[in-house]
């Protein structure tokens, strides 16, 4: 694809990623999970990166991040973040903070430290971030977990993550990310494991927040409708590289790639109540290249 540099983040991105792949060892040698991927973040923007499972999605996600297996193998062209760059080469090894950088992951009760309170945990962020009191980064938590929509904070404070709802957790796991004053936030699957009413709830707060923060956002999801809904830009990765992108609101109008239009008529809504099966990606394909054929547009 031709890069526009406005369409890709401006001129001068916060997070600037150029022909980045990523492959993980195989028993037939190497497996590639993105190939030569190009993405950009302006600062402030709200970026989704979707796809179907395996598409790549989170493989680039985690390179950014540097949370990849020491088996992994890491290569860009360019890939820096405020203006550093970013070493990745030969998978992260043991992971460590990226300054200015935050990670919501997917499953919060495995990612939440499972003997330390969340209080605990939410005080040992902000300390490191602000080298403040423990008082005043109770109160700094406290002041989180209000912003995240956690109003009983005594209590929320006192629990182990195991001890909350999976919504509370994901809360809970946004107030740690944010509480560190991150300028990019990726949220990796912010929604896999919420219902729908709790993952429309997230994403708002997520939204909401990112723009009173002045913090920039790369969602990773598979969920392209409700990407649709809450972010500026959206790209669309396929079997590891990126086939399209464009603004959100326009997607459907702009979509120059088969993938992109197959997996926006794979979304159930209420025209399709009465069908005895929704359309599957492998069908939206077929139907494509015989219209192709045929010389329909």
């Amino acid at each position: 694809m031709t890069e526009d540099p406005k369409r890709l983040g401006g001129p001068e991105p916060l997070l600037d990623v150029r022909g980045l792949s990523v492959t993980y060892p195989s028993a037939t040698g190497e497996s590639a999970a993105v190939l030569d991927a190009t993405l950009r973040v302006a600062a402030g923007e709200q970026v989704a990166l979707v796809g179907e499972s395996g598409s790549g999605k989170t493989s680039l996600a985690m390179a950014v991040a540097g949370f990849l297996p020491a088996s992994a193998r890491v290569t860009a062209e360019t890939l820096s973040f405020a203006g550093t760059a970013l070493d990745r080469a030969g998978g992260a090894g043991v992971p460590h903070r990226t300054p200015g950088m935050a990670v919501v992951f997917q499953d919060a009760m495995t990612s939440l430290d499972p003997v330390w309170s969340v209080g605990s945990q939410l005080r040992a962020v902000i300390r490191s971030a602000t080298r403040c009191s423990r008082s005043e980064a109770t109160d700094a938590a406290r002041s989180w977990l209000v912003r995240v929509g956690l109003t009983d904070t005594r209590r929320v404070l006192r629990s182990r993550p195991y001890e909350l709802s999976g919504g509370m957790r994901q809360r809970a796991m946004l107030a740690l990310a944010l509480a560190a004053g991150p300028r990019l936030l990726i949220a990796d699957e912010p929604t896999s494991a919420l219902d729908a009413s709790l993952s429309r709830a997230v994403m708002e707060l997520l939204r909401d927040l990112a723009a009173e923060t002045g913090t920039s956002l790369l969602i990773v999801s598979h969920d392209i409708r409700l990407c649709q809904e809450f972010s500026d830009r959206m790209i669309v990765m396929y079997r590891g590289a990126i086939v399209d992108e464009g603004p959100s609101a326009q997607l459907e109008a702009t979509a120059t790639h088969d993938y992109t239009r197959g997996l926006l008529r794979c979304v159930p809504d209420l025209d399709a109540r009465h069908a005895d099966r929704l359309p599957t990606l492998d069908s939206v394909r077929t139907e494509t290249a015989a219209l192709a054929g045929r010389g329909v547009a």
